[in-house]
């Protein structure tokens, strides 16, 4: 039946005539490779399909399901919303559910999955590769296998243009032509017809090991009715979806926009500045009709447009992301922009943490290597498991197989390459070891750093220095005007000729990450006698004596504070040139990207400038989160300020530097796996906070930092105590469903 043996689970999958016979397309390449999409996979695309399963049972009890889709499915049972998922990945190593459905009644039962395919060669999924395809498997309290015949129906009441980077199809939702109650028990499936097997199957299935998502609803701030439109204001930046019923005349009209601010005139400005046009029609079916889209949204405010005579009722918002205990890490200080900075971080960081460490969750809603660094740490502290960081750091590893030098977005179809980003892989895989001291996980991945070395070193000229290396972006930082006037020509597809800075500075570091590596295994590497070499080489082509600072390429006497900071950052600078360099990244501040601003605010506090860290994350300036904070923000952007670039998303985890800065350097709580508790604790609060007080979970304790009347003290607890009675339903891949 097309099945392909796989360790954990072997199922027959099934799929829609048009896709049975299809032969699956690699869409593997070099990002400068020329790659178009045939014409046979470039016809198919946006498609819903409804599934439905009936079952009975005899009696009550729990039963076990297993299920998978591609690209993506949401599961219903007797009508009511279950989950979504997989999580993104690739065929050869893709993820499959288990969710646990409790309390079931006996009778008639039906399964129904709205599978989606969507066709474009984007950052969400890995799609257009002619693969559209669900397994299920249902299983009794005893193990028995329930027997389960699908039958399906294609459903065109979804349409519209795609937005973002050909990210997602705006939903432009015709109620007349879905058919209500498609998975509801006693439901008429004339129109339906038998799923067919897979006869290409070539899916080599794991569980996923991350949690599901969580899902919830939320009453909106502010509803208001504004003439001929409602206002809709979910009080601070959401992902998910705006939820209401509408009941008309059939074929009456509603348009709904969603956006992240308002427009000078104050209306909701759904043609957002990140590149997303978030306006979509409803059209009316018989009776009471629900607009529910499938796909999500980032977004704040919205708008219901209504045709004369149409009412709307019960406005919601469905909110999902990956669940985040709030409660679990807070900060209070007294300084309202401190708490203020922190909060918009977190918020950015639970909405950026989809099934992955996304960019953003708009106009490209990928996992980029270079941001997950950022919003992994954060992410890590904010709820003390490193469960996502994990399966990140083993997703950008598969890429290996496309190019030894990693990519910068995975899972995905589109191979896009980034230099700086791969070089930071080796301090993704740290990141991890610093918060479990798992050795174990260290082995797994050594063999991938190395390679990555491996693949770099083409580019090394006599020196051991890179030149040239061209192959992918030369990134620095983005966008290009905060590259503090970076004096190299970083054209694409081709860099200019020569060695610069930046790239070398990343590439010794990973270099002395590899070592470090080596070290805790106990491992002899070829790298640790070449080291002092390639720090020498590096000195004599960037540092100019004159002035105590890095230049940005050999023939360059321009210092841009890029520069200066990857070599503190990662110990390349002699110890007697290190106050100098410190002075000048003090007077620099933040002439950077606010990605880049992690970095800045990591040295200061590794080289002991507390209080100038302190100042200037609080800074109040045009770069800074405090400009963020007066612009409106919720979520940390993209950029200082919403104009700093073309298209500045309004919610983008790469900003959330301030939260390991807040926990870690100014807190106190620092991971250390080779110390007793996993931590240790050395604060550095500013004396011009008076009072401060910071929750932190951390390896199953919520550890509480309070400074009060000059004395800062700790406190450990058990982290169950602070959840208290409230069932957490999503636990590690397993949904609870009843009370």
């Amino acid at each position: 039946m097309g099945k392909k043996l796989s360790l954990n689970w072997n199922p027959i999958w099934y799929t829609i005539p048009e896709f049975a016979h299809l032969k699956p397309l690699d869409l593997h390449h070099r990002e400068q490779e020329d790659f178009k999409l045939p014409r046979e996979a470039s016809g198919l695309k946006n498609i819903h399909v409804l599934i439905r399963a009936g079952f009975c049972l005899k009696k009550v009890g729990d039963l076990q399901l297993k299920i998978t889709g591609d690209d993506r499915y949401k599961l219903y049972l007797d009508g009511a919303f279950v989950q979504e998922g997989p999580a993104p990945s690739y065929p050869g190593h893709y993820y499959y559910n288990e969710i646990k459905l409790s309390g079931m009644a006996k009778g008639e039962h039906v399964l129904g999955i709205h599978l989606y395919y969507q066709g474009c060669i984007n950052r969400v999924f890995y799609s257009g590769d002619l693969r559209m395809a669900f397994a299920a498997e249902l299983r009794g309290e005893s193990g028995e296998t329930i027997p389960l015949a699908f039958v399906y129906k294609k459903t065109d009441a979804c349409q519209g243009d795609t937005i973002g980077y050909d990210t997602q199809f705006l939903e432009n939702f015709d109620a007349g032509k879905f058919p209500a109650g498609w998975n509801l028990a006693g439901f008429k499936e004339e129109e339906f017809e038998p799923a067919v097997p897979a006869g290409w199957a070539d899916y080599t299935l794991f569980p996923q090991p991350t949690k599901m998502l969580w899902h919830g609803v939320k009453e909106p701030k502010e509803i208001s009715r504004r003439e001929d439109r409602i206002f809709v204001d979910a009080g601070k930046e959401v992902t998910g979806n705006l939820f209401f019923l509408a009941e008309g005349e059939p074929g009456k009209k509603i348009i709904i926009c969603h956006g992240e601010e308002l427009d000078s005139i104050g209306r909701v400005r759904c043609d957002m500045r990140c590149g997303c046009l978030y306006e979509e029609e409803f059209t009316l079916g018989k009776g009471e009709c629900a607009w529910e889209p499938f796909d999500y949204k980032g977004f704040r405010y919205a708008e219901i447009i209504p045709d004369k005579g149409v009412k709307i009722k019960e406005i919601l918002i469905n909110i999902r992301h990956y669940p985040m205990e709030e409660r679990l890490c807070r900060v209070s200080s007294g300084k309202k922009k401190l708490e203020e900075i922190f909060e918009i971080c977190k918020n950015a960081v639970k909405l950026g943490t989809q099934e992955g460490y996304l960019d953003c969750p708009t106009r490209e809603k990928g996992q980029y290597l270079g941001d997950a660094l950022i919003t992994a740490h954060a992410q890590v502290l904010l709820t003390g498991e490193t469960d996502m960081l994990l399966k990140c750091i083993q997703e950008f590893g598969e890429t290996e197989k496309f190019c030894p030098g990693l990519l910068a977005v995975a899972p995905g179809g589109l191979m896009q390459e980034i230099v700086d980003f791969s070089l930071l892989y080796p301090e993704l895989v740290l990141l991890y070891y610093r918060f479990t001291g798992d050795m174990d996980m260290m082995e797994k991945f050594y063999g991938r750093v190395e390679n990555i070395l491996l693949y770099f070193r083409q580019f090394a000229r006599e020196d051991g220095l890179l030149e040239q290396a061209g192959e992918k972006w030369n990134l620095v930082d983005w966008p290009e005007n905060l590259r503090d006037g970076y004096d190299f020509p970083l054209s694409r597809p081709v860099v200019g000729e020569g060695c610069h800075n930046v790239i070398n500075a990343l590439y010794l570091g990973a270099v002395k990450n590899f070592i470090f590596m080596a070290e805790l295994m106990g491992k002899e590497t070829e790298y640790k006698k070449e080291f002092h070499r390639l720090k020498e080489a590096y000195y004599r082509a960037f540092f100019r004596k004159e002035e105590g600072i890095f230049a940005d390429s050999e023939t360059s006497s321009h210092a841009a504070l890029h520069s200066n900071v990857y070599p503190l950052y990662f110990g390349l600078a002699r110890q007697e040139d290190g106050e100098r360099i410190l002075d000048f990244i003090e007077k620099k501040g933040f002439a950077c990207g606010v990605m880049h601003s992690y970095f800045v605010l990591k040295v200061l506090g590794a080289y002991g400038r507390y209080q100038t860290m302190y100042e200037l994350l609080v800074n109040e300036g045009e770069h800074g989160w405090v400009q963020m904070l007066r612009e409106g923000a919720t979520a940390c952007f993209e950029a200082w300020g919403k104009e700093q670039k073309w298209n500045t998303s309004l919610c983008h985890p790469w900003g959330s530097g301030p939260i390991p800065i807040i926990i870690e350097e100014i807190g106190g709580i620092c991971p250390a796996p080779k110390e007793e508790k996993g931590y240790r604790f050395c604060p550095h609060i500013p004396e011009d906070l008076g009072e401060f007080w910071m929750q932190v979970p951390f390896r199953g304790k919520v550890l509480t930092v309070e400074k009060r009347g000059g004395t800062v003290s700790l406190e450990e607890a058990d982290i169950q105590s602070f959840v208290g009675e409230e069932k957490i339903k999503c636990v590690f891949n397993k949904v609870e469903l009843g009370e």
